[in-house]
């Protein structure tokens, strides 16, 4: 009868969970216009579509296994946006559970109330601004707070467990370096329930070992299929685009060594004032000129800030009034007071805080020393994991039900302020964007069907970001005649090999005297001058055609002959 009863009230909590997460969901998606926040997720989804004719597994930042995933799906149907499906599969899954949790906890009216205030700023992250680096870290924390929640329970769960391991693998597999920055950042809540294993401590210990051995099991299968997938890194094509990559990112996402500053050794690699405006703006892909050995000596060249104590000082002189500048602070924030006004305040609650405030800003420090401090994507999944510690702790203890009046007009409060962040992505707000993304659409699907030419975009020309939506379907193949002068990907042995069939190993040798080549730019002046530097001297720019809002271009040199 017992057992009955425990598994009808488990049931009634799951379905509470599930049915409070779908209404969320679809109030979200119904009232505000998702979108993706970086580029990096539409070339994933172009890479399961096909929508610039390669097709590859390969994501780069997300795990091989992942990415076979999306290709098998994209088999099955290339109609539905695969990519997107999946994501919201998993941030969804991750919400759930966290209410479950949380309703368990608290009861049923606070649990829900307390999740709607975290979903007003980590839903609308997740649903409304996609982007995979933020769906690891929700995924993860949500897995390991999951996990902590059974594991404290009297009543062993496998199912449960399994499903929470499953969870923190996806998020793993996604990013994994956010999978580790935000379970980290759980350890104020491990702390404490380490701190409350007195009762069957042995039986609990032996249940985390489980837990944490089969984690590392599946964790070392899924990186051994990442790591040892033998097109990937056994080939020498794929070798040297990791090395290129990895450089890229030091100059690209951390920045170019000053020009002024190294104009002598910058003139003694080749590269001129031209070329530095060129390459810094993410149109770097001259394979002779900006090859990996030239990448090498700029990164060598850069000046590493110094680890000292003015540093650190200068740091900690920051970072309190940066705090101000992240959205998702105030969220952690609103736990932290309600911890103070109605939570459990003894020593381990209070070691327990302590300790997760000082590795929030031990965190900060490390993104601020490796120059990737305050970028929003990475900040999500850090405050997610601060505001669950925080959610843990007020929720343990003997007292655990806060007063249903409270929790409802805090809830409807942070809804109320919510619509401050969220209003610029409301569908009424936003009703230019269809129309803007049919006319985008149009210039691509224009440039798309003339396969007699190939066309050579300059970086932020004919962006897919302000086309596509994350549920927009990407027509396999469109994009096969188009080539960026940048981009992450503009390397892969996918796209160089691509490229190589449209006679292109060098775009900015091979756009010289070839018909069958069109050039899309933004600053014709500044390309000429650069050819004209180091292929064509007197390279001429004519002027073919105008599509929508973009110029169309080919170089000309009569004084050069096309081999």
């Amino acid at each position: 009868m017992q057992d009955r009863t425990y598994l009808k009230q488990k049931y009634r909590k799951i379905s509470v969970a599930l049915i409070s997460n779908l209404l969320i969901l679809g109030a979200m998606v119904a009232f505000m216009r998702p979108s993706f926040e970086t580029n990096d997720d539409i070339v994933f989804a172009e890479l399961g579509s096909g929508l610039r004719g390669v097709k590859d597994a390969h994501l780069v930042f997300q795990n091989y296994g992942l990415g076979m995933i999306y290709r098998l799906l994209y088999g099955v149907t290339g109609r539905l946006p695969w990519y997107t499906i999946v994501q919201y599969m998993i941030l969804f899954a991750a919400f759930t559970v966290v209410t479950y949790v949380l309703i368990s906890r608290l009861g049923e009216i606070s649990g829900l109330c307390l999740f709607v205030i975290l979903a007003c700023g980590f839903g609308y992250e997740g649903y409304i601004h996609l982007q995979f680096t933020k769906t690891a870290g929700i995924a993860a924390a949500a897995a390991v707070f999951l996990l902590l929640y059974l594991l404290e329970q009297e009543k062993y769960s496998w199912w449960g467990i399994a499903g929470g391991i499953l969870l923190a693998v996806i998020a793993y597999m996604y990013r994994e370096d956010q999978f580790w920055a935000s379970c980290g950042l759980m350890a104020g809540a491990g702390l404490l329930f380490l701190f409350d294993l007195r009762k069957n401590r042995n039986k609990k210990l032996r249940r985390l070992g489980i837990c944490v051995l089969t984690f590392g099991v599946l964790l070392l299968s899924v990186f051994g299929v990442d790591r040892w997938d033998s097109s990937k890194y056994r080939s020498a094509e794929w070798e040297e685009y990791q090395e290129f990559n990895q450089l890229r990112s030091e100059l690209l996402d951390y920045g170019f060594p000053d020009y002024d500053s190294n104009q002598e050794i910058y003139e003694e690699l080749g590269i001129s004032r031209e070329a530095y405006e060129l390459y810094k703006s993410w149109n770097f892909n001259d394979t002779e000129k900006f090859d990996t050995e030239v990448m090498k000596k700029l990164v060598d060249l850069k000046q590493k800030r110094p680890l000292t104590i003015r540093t650190v000082t200068a740091f900690l002189r920051r970072f309190p009034s940066d705090l101000l500048r992240m959205p998702m602070f105030y969220f952690f924030a609103v736990f932290a007071v309600l911890w103070l006004l109605c939570g459990k305040k003894d020593v381990c609650s209070v070691i327990s805080v302590l300790a997760e405030c000082l590795l929030l800003v031990v965190v900060y420090f490390y993104l601020y020393y490796q120059g990737r401090y305050m970028v929003n994507r990475v900040d999500v999944g850090l405050w997610f994991s601060a505001c669950l510690v925080m959610l843990w702790i007020f929720s343990s203890g003997e007292v655990r039900h806060m007063n249903t009046k409270v929790s409802v007009l805090l809830c409807m409060i942070c809804v109320v302020l919510g619509q401050f962040m969220m209003y610029k992505d409301w569908r009424l707000a936003t009703s230019s964007i269809p129309e803007a993304r049919v006319s985008q659409r149009a210039v691509l699907e224009t440039i798309g069907t003339d396969k007699e030419h190939t066309y050579l975009a300059k970086s932020g020309m004919l962006s897919e970001i302000v086309c596509y939506g994350p549920f927009d379907r990407m027509p396999e193949n469109l994009l096969d005649n188009v080539y960026w002068f940048g981009g992450w990907e503009c390397r892969t042995p996918g796209y160089t090999r691509a490229m190589e069939v449209h006679g292109i190993i060098n775009p900015y040798r091979d756009v010289v005297n070839n018909e069958n080549i069109y050039l899309v730019d933004d600053n014709i002046d500044l390309t000429l001058k650069y050819i004209r530097q180091y292929y064509a001297e007197n390279a001429q720019a004519v002027f073919v055609k105008t599509i929508g809002n973009v110029d169309v271009y080919q170089i000309t040199d009569d004084s050069v002959k096309k081999e």
